[in-house]
């Protein structure tokens, strides 16, 4: 092997290491991401089924107030 092919590839193990460093710090901040987004998923789980529940019971409430309304004879345009 001649000196310059020992400088080449002393120059790629350097360019490898850095890429492998850098590559090693977008995993690590991905995983963060991960795991920041699996609790905001969790979170809005939890509000959309309170807003389901909040939902099904304002579709009773209003169920409630027509069978009132229509026992009264109260009419309401739409």
């Amino acid at each position: 092997m001649t000196d310059e092919g020992m400088f080449k590839d002393a120059a790629t193990i350097r360019r490898l290491k850095s890429k492998l460093k850098t590559l090693k710090v977008k995993i690590k901040n991905l995983e963060g991401l991960e795991e920041i987004h699996q609790k905001n998923n969790g979170d809005l789980r939890l509000h959309i089924t309170k807003l389901e529940k909040e939902i099904e019971q304002l579709k009773k409430d209003n169920k409630i107030l027509e069978e009132g309304n229509e026992a009264l004879g109260i009419v309401f345009k739409k």
